[in-house]
């Protein structure tokens, strides 16, 4: 038993300490290699919450800071018997720096006995991640985690209406991905998940608390509406696919370049000849005309500017899949840009808007784990976004050609 013990922990990160303060003494940094969620005051005196996606959380007050050497602060875990301390030292250590972790304040009997090997257990696993952060920029929590194999699209009580479905809370599918385990499990686009693992699923977030301790190849129940009909299937969880690509920012910004020149041409040949009458045609209130998913697309670039824009000021937002496609916004790009060849030449514009700021951003150079996290959210599949609404497009057009 626990007898006021305390965890030592030390590992070694390629980085020098002036780079790698930012994860104790930032919410992102926090974020990068630690939680899901973070809110931290930087200051002697200041308050701090790290929550995880699966419910679990801890508190306390910052107690000391000195950069780039030290930060110490009280931790208080949900459920834990009583508040504990943390103390990080960092050093210079050859090219790299020396980072070690001291928990103190660990009692006695058998709630504390617990409560010590749940935090070990954690320290080592977050230790790990902030050294592969920083060596390789992967994030740990998500190359090891297993995939369905979809993106998702707006669900809501109007598209629950049009789609027939008699519940208004659960995942919508955008595209199923080819190769991957909701393809295989026969999922299509237009169904929503409800149920996965015996637990209910209302929105994006519920995947992480209903897949911990699944490994790819892992078979799990899934459950789903097609319409008004509920359907149970097993599926088999997929890997993640992971394309290899350069983590500074310049030559990241090349590559996207590259991938943005394929979609403007490919965007470029499906409308061309294609007539006023058919690109502003709307299949249904829920369904967007093909100038309003040339607006998203655009929309979509702004979004991503931001996200640098955040990334640079260590003040990324939390839980970003909370974001929702706004109809005004759409409107408001087509009174500025209401033909197709400027909704096409402003699309053009924006992604090289993107592709410029991330070039310039000079600050995420030394921080891999970030420019790692923004490639794998925008360009996991490269272009599959874009040729996603692209479908969309060509099944408006030919919807406005029937008539």
């Amino acid at each position: 038993m626990a007898t006021n013990e305390e965890l030592t922990l030390s590992q070694v990160v390629d980085a020098v300490p002036e780079d790698v303060f930012y994860a104790f003494a930032t919410a992102q940094g926090w974020r990068d290699w630690l939680c899901d969620s973070a809110r931290f005051e930087a200051r002697a005196g200041g308050s701090y919450q790290l929550a995880w996606a699966n419910g679990w959380y801890a508190t306390g007050t910052v107690h000391k800071l000195v950069k780039p050497e030290k930060v110490i602060f009280t931790w208080f875990g949900k459920d834990d018997p009583g508040p504990t301390e943390v103390t990080v030292k960092l050093k210079s250590k050859g090219k790299g720096t020396q980072v070690e972790l001291r928990h103190s304040g660990f009692g006695q009997g058998e709630d504390w006995e617990k409560c010590l090997e749940d935090t070990r257990k954690g320290w080592q696993e977050g230790m790990e991640n902030l050294e592969s952060i920083f060596s390789t920029g992967k994030d740990l929590r998500i190359v090891r985690r297993p995939m369905l194999g979809i993106s998702s699209n707006i669900f809501n009580e109007e598209v629950a209406d049009e789609l027939g479905v008699p519940v208004t809370k659960g995942v919508r599918i955008d595209q199923p991905l080819e190769g991957m385990g909701a393809k295989r499990a026969g999922l299509q686009s237009d169904d929503v998940i409800v149920e996965m693992c015996g637990q209910a699923i209302e929105g994006g977030a519920d995947f992480i608390t209903a897949l911990q301790g699944k490994q790819a190849g892992d078979v799990i129940p899934i459950a789903f509406y097609r319409g008004p009909e509920k359907i149970s299937v097993d599926m088999e969880l997929s890997s993640r696919p992971i394309e290899e690509f350069p983590l500074d920012p310049v030559a990241m910004a090349k590559r996207i370049r590259d991938i943005d020149a394929e979609i403007i041409q490919e965007l470029s040949e499906l409308l061309e000849g294609v007539s006023e009458t058919e690109v502003e045609y709307i299949s249904s209130p829920e369904a967007w005309s093909v100038k309003e998913t040339l607006a998203h697309l655009i929309t979509s670039e702004q979004f991503y500017q931001s996200n640098i824009v955040e990334l640079i000021c260590d003040a990324q937002r939390d839980f970003t899949s909370g974001y929702d496609n706004v109809r005004a916004q759409l409107k408001a790009v087509l009174k500025v840009t209401p033909t197709v060849p400027e909704l096409i030449d402003r699309l053009k514009a924006c992604k090289e808007e993107t592709a410029t700021l991330l070039e310039l951003a000079e600050e995420l150079k030394a921080r891999k784990g970030v420019l790692w996290g923004f490639y794998f959210e925008v360009q996991t599949f490269p272009g599959f976004h874009e040729r996603a609404h692209m479908e969309q497009m060509k099944a408006s057009i030919e919807a406005a050609r029937k008539g």
